[in-house]
């Protein structure tokens, strides 16, 4: 069992390696030393500067609704008021008191809203009980459903009495597929800027007396150093890359897509995986794309009304999921973005598929999955066709102003995900209470961030917590669901089985619109009783909603082509 006596070593500088080394200094340990490749001193954990891991990314949702599984509902909540007083802590900051990439107009939370638009006319089973469970937690008051017009109608009182340009944010995906389509927003939840969240974490732990070991060489994990054999074996210290050898009591493994090439044991219970993720920079000159522009309240606007409403600053544009139904999106599906960050990018995500990269480690010479990005030896500097596809027909169909200007990168942000879609925080068998993982984020650990060190720290001296058992080493049964693990190396996702896009395939074309666009849009013409779900004062009758919609079709399929021409 881990003690503040303990010297830690810890292997990864992510979310897990930043809050356990924090939290762990809270609770009075004095030799804690964080190991990692990257020299995030010096880059500050921007992307854009040689950073792959997950958590160096430049925004990630925040939001709290998890259907049935409640224990995330919770550490979510938990860590709001956290995110809250690092926004007041940062702005209040003196000269010299904030680390590289953070200044005191840093905002590390932004409650722009989430967005979640089902697949359908109803909600999808997920979402359903994530708005059940939400109510049983008492904030149901914050969440608001497109089909219900008592919610549209709460909503727009909201906005009335305290702001929150809620009518725009929802203008687009109100719009979308004709307006056939549910979904509801969590006006509480948001996104957070994530690269700067890991720069002042690791400011905090700095300051609480965490040493950082950083560098390619001297960061470098390189192996473990063990000692005894069978039951007696134990880890006695880590090697890094220039040859040196750090002695620890306990090495905690927190190196996200990198854990499963640390510690063999996990085979089975973590993979490596990637999510897909493009981005599309707007123009200086485009302030009509930028501005914090106000036009006038739309709650009585319908289809035709979207354009101008479109400015992607996170004032009037929320973080959204389209298709994204718990562990099992749609192929096409698992769709997610969020407003444009202070420099102009607009990031657009895909996980509705997640792609390996297996290799044969040298070390072991067993086949795993392993990251493969712009900056690794084996480079990869583009997607999967399959994922760019996909990602382009959802920008076409939900915001054609942005196919205008193409994409402008793309990155393939590797994660571990977990045999369960949940963390896997536990002693690895067969070391004694040497060797410790923290890993399996599963793609929605970043929020957690202020709070998740908290119960690692637990897990690591033996005291129980609701996450004890959720968390626990384990294997999924031989019938179960595996999240993706069953499918191995050849079930379709490797990368070494798939076509590559090119910049080429960055363009948009009139092809890029998908055929389940054109397939909505004919129902909805079709339809005499088309909902007019997000007008919460909307006529009656039947037949003057189905005109209404029908003219709003119009107008956007005219935009669509307007815009797939001038790309073409």
């Amino acid at each position: 069992m881990t003690t503040p006596s303990s010297k830690v070593a810890i292997v990864g500088a992510g979310v897990f390696g930043l809050s356990t080394a924090l939290h762990l200094a809270k609770r009075g340990y004095k030799d804690v030393t964080v190991f990692d490749y990257q020299p995030y001193a010096e880059n500050a954990y921007d992307p854009s500067a040689g950073c792959d891991g997950a958590s160096a990314d430049v925004n990630k949702i925040y939001r709290c609704s998890y259907g049935d599984e409640v224990e995330y509902q919770d550490l979510a909540f938990s860590g709001r008021p956290i995110w809250e007083a690092w926004n007041a802590d940062i702005a209040a900051a003196g000269p010299g008191e904030l680390p590289k990439g953070v200044t005191n107009e840093t905002v590390l939370f932004v409650p722009c809203g989430f967005m979640r638009l089902s697949t359908g006319p109803q909600l999808s089973d997920y979402d359903a009980a994530c708005l059940a469970y939400l109510e049983r937690a008492g904030v149901r008051a914050d969440n608001h459903v497109l089909s219900d017009a008592g919610d549209m109608a709460r909503l727009a009182a909201r906005e009335a009495r305290a702001g929150g340009n809620w009518a725009r944010k929802l203008a687009p995906f109100r719009a979308y597929r004709a307006g056939t389509l549910d979904g509801f927003v969590d006006v509480s939840a948001g996104l957070t800027y994530a690269d700067k969240a890991c720069a002042w974490a690791r400011h905090l732990c700095e300051k609480a007396g965490v040493k950082f070991v950083l560098g390619p060489q001297v960061g470098n994990f390189d192996g473990l150093v063990t000692a005894g054999e069978g039951e007696g074996r134990k880890v006695t210290a880590l090697r890094t890359a220039d040859g040196k050898e750090h002695k620890a009591d306990v090495v905690v493994v927190a190196a996200g897509g990198w854990t499963p090439s640390v510690v063999p044991e996990v085979a089975g219970l973590l993979e490596t995986t990637a999510g897909s993720v493009t981005t599309i920079q707007l123009p200086a000159d485009r302030k009509d794309l930028w501005d914090k522009v106000s036009r006038g309240r739309a709650w009585d606007s319908t289809v035709q009304d979207v354009e101008g409403l479109r400015q992607y600053s996170p004032d009037n544009f929320p973080a959204w999921a389209y298709g994204l139904t718990g562990h099992n999106s749609p192929e096409y599906g698992g769709f997610y973005g969020f407003p444009r960050t202070p420099e102009g990018k607009i990031k657009i995500g895909y996980r509705g598929r997640k792609w390996t990269n297996y290799q044969t480690d040298p070390k072991t010479g067993a086949r795993l999955s392993v990251p493969k990005t712009k900056y690794t030896a084996d480079k990869q500097t583009n997607l999967p066709k399959k994922a760019i596809t996909h990602l382009k027909g959802v920008i076409v169909e939900l915001f054609p102003d942005l196919a205008a200007l193409g994409i402008s990168d793309t990155r393939m942000c590797w994660y571990t995900d977990s045999v369960d879609n949940s963390f896997v925080v536990s002693y690895v068998p067969g070391y004694g209470d040497t060797l410790f993982v923290a890993s399996g984020g599963s793609g929605h650990g970043f929020k957690f961030l202020p709070v998740l060190g908290a119960h690692v720290a637990n897990a690591l001296e033996r005291t129980r917590d609701q996450f004890t058992d959720l968390w626990a080493w384990r294997s999924a049964q031989d019938d179960a669901h595996r999240n993706g693990l069953e499918e191995g190396e050849f079930g379709g996702r490797n990368l070494a089985d798939l076509e590559m896009a090119t910049e080429a395939d960055w363009v948009f074309a009139p092809a890029d619109r998908p055929a389940e666009a054109d397939a909505a849009i004919k129902v909805a013409e079709a339809s005499e009783d088309v909902p007019a779900p997000c007008q919460p004062d909307a006529p009656s009758d039947a037949k003057g909603v189905v005109d209404t919609a029908k003219a709003g079709v119009a107008t956007l399929v005219e935009r669509v082509q307007q815009v797939l021409s001038v790309s073409s």
